[in-house]
């Protein structure tokens, strides 16, 4: 499947246009022309936009697009910290309107910011995407750290930034390659954060996950065995976390693995081999610049 058949928006201004201009009865070159048409007025059009769901405030700042307003994560800020400090400088971050929770967004602030498009995904709950479409243009990713770079094309589309994000994506992909085939040896890794007064150990189909098998990097066996993005665990099961190495994420007055008992019997541990990382970036959010933070913390620790 190409990445750019992604595209899920319910309505726009800018859609009909753009599929004439991509109709197979046109040739090459007008094709080309029609399309780049198309993505600069998509982008002009779409200047006031709404992130509502994980990743997508991130993806938006990547293709230098500032958000009028954002949803936030349970008990987290509208701008995490990692996102302050690699945008901070280039953009008002303070602009962007708090729209509420990702589960339970306020329609009423969202009317307020006139939007003209809103970017959800399709795990939203029903009634509250019929309430954003009665206010402007949404677009639905599929959301969940499996689907990010799906998900950052479908945003990318919208908002006729697409050929960027081909560029970025294809950046990460490369240098994670790269990366991974120029290790000496490929230890096993692995990736758990903290739930409430349990903990969460992520599988191959996590956005953590993804970036280990974008850079070749091999897992536990029973972590390849997790059928969703990740399984719950309780302290006395963290055998099933160890690995050469973990990277784990600890969320404030949640659970903290280092100090349940059972830690210190973990191979990676006793090797000095477990590394704290950043909860939001690492586990809360899936986006392009959390896959390339989470690989530059994989590069600075495996040599």
């Amino acid at each position: 499947m190409q990445r750019r058949n992604f595209l899920k928006i319910t309505a726009g201004l800018g859609v009909a246009a753009f599929a004439a201009a991509c109709s197979k009865q046109e040739t090459a070159p007008r094709e080309q022309a029609a399309t780049s048409a198309a993505s600069s007025s998509a982008a002009e059009q779409h200047q006031r936009v709404i992130a509502l769901n994980t990743g997508q405030l991130d993806n938006l700042l990547m293709l230098r697009i500032l958000p009028v307003g954002a949803a936030k994560a349970k008990n987290l800020g509208v701008v995490p910290d990692y996102i302050r400090n690699r945008f901070g400088s280039d953009f008002d971050l303070d602009s962007i309107a708090d729209c509420g929770l990702r589960a339970n967004p306020d329609l009423e602030t969202i009317a307020s910011l006139k939007p003209t498009l809103i970017c959800a995904n399709s795990r939203t709950d029903e009634a509250i995407l019929e309430q954003l479409k009665a206010i402007a243009p949404v677009v639905t990713g599929k959301g969940g750290g499996e689907n990010w770079k799906q998900d950052l094309l479908t945003i990318a589309e919208a908002v006729g930034k697409e050929d960027s994000a081909e560029t970025l994506l294809a950046e990460y992909e490369s240098n994670a390659k790269a990366w991974g085939e120029g290790l000496s040896s490929k230890p096993t890794v692995s990736f758990l954060r903290s739930k409430d007064d349990q903990f969460q150990l992520y599988g191959v189909n996590s956005m953590a996950g993804s970036v280990a098998a974008d850079a070749g990097l091999p897992r536990p066996a029973n972590q390849k065995q997790i059928e969703k993005a990740g399984q719950d665990i309780s302290a006395e099961q963290l055998s099933e976390a160890d690995a050469d190495w973990i990277f784990y994420g600890v969320n404030a007055g949640a659970a903290d693995p280092s100090q349940a008992a059972a830690w210190h019997s973990l191979k990676a541990v006793q090797a000095n081999q477990a590394v704290s990382v950043d909860y939001e970036s690492w586990y809360m959010n899936a986006s392009l610049l959390s896959a390339t933070i989470i690989l530059q913390g994989l590069k600075d620790n495996i040599k």
